[in-house]
């Protein structure tokens, strides 16, 4: 189970977002952060995330007083009684939507970097089920670039209809899949190579530090005519460890 699930947003259609955090919160999934990354189709560019919030609201809002909100064209949408009210009843009433929460973010895509940083180190899982295709590339590079991190994408195994019954309280278990991508033989060889060739800067140091300890009792248990070229050494492999200091490579800090 994650404890947080960060959802990077690229679409305004709420019924994506129901699902994905629908089935996280029957994991035990509390908090989410629902990230408008860049111009989202249709919405203010300047109000993303409230666009986003009142969207899904409205239409959670809608499935528990039991009609749909169908979306017949970009900004057309018009109610329709739920089809099968009760089993949609049933799942609200397993999960408590009132008790998740949520947190509402507009990201632009000049941003996400950072973004991603401060949401890894604080231990968050990823969602780029509605991500547009250039944030979704550049989310994943980011992240294999830094060691990887749980990516999950929802798919539907059955043909869509777009409308109430896409929605998880009327899936069978073996009508989804929600994958995580980072388990993926391309992605975990992709990030195997990446752990490979790198040294975290704390574990960089702490051999370094082992090591200048240990010549230094060396030298200091060794008669003086022999400790002599081994602090000479020494000294050069302070040198040489300061400079590559200097570039070793941080996933966590970079």
């Amino acid at each position: 189970m994650d404890e947080r699930l960060v959802i990077l947003a690229s679409s305004l259609r709420p019924d994506v977002y129901f699902n994905i955090i629908g089935h996280n919160a029957r994991q035990g999934t509390t908090q989410f952060v629902i990230a408008a990354v860049g111009d989202l189709p249709g919405g203010n560019p300047e109000n993303q995330a409230t666009a986003l919030q009142h969207g899904l609201t409205q239409f959670v809002q809608s499935l528990m007083d039991s009609t749909y909100l169908k979306h017949s064209a970009p900004t057309a949408i018009y109610k329709e009684p739920l089809a099968r009210p009760d089993e949609m009843k049933a799942f609200f009433e397993e999960i408590v939507w009132g008790r998740l929460q949520f947190t509402y973010l507009s990201v632009q895509e000049k941003e996400l970097t950072q973004f991603l940083r401060d949401q890894r180190a604080a231990g968050a899982a990823f969602d780029v089920t509605a991500c547009r295709n250039s944030v979704l590339a550049g989310a994943v590079a980011w992240l294999v670039s830094r060691g990887g991190s749980p990516i999950h994408t929802f798919e539907i195994n059955t043909a869509q209809v777009f409308g109430e019954a896409d929605l998880l309280p009327y899936l069978g278990a073996d009508q989804y899949t929600y994958r995580d991508l980072s388990k993926s033989p391309l992605i975990r060889g992709a990030t195997r190579r990446i752990n490979a060739g790198t040294i975290h800067r704390r574990r960089f140091w702490l051999i370094s530090a082992a090591v200048a300890a240990s010549v230094g009792l060396l030298a200091f248990m060794m008669p003086v005519d022999l400790s002599t070229p081994i602090l000479a050494a020494a000294a050069t492999f302070a040198t040489i460890m300061s400079g590559v200091g200097l570039v070793v490579r941080s996933p966590d800090n970079s």
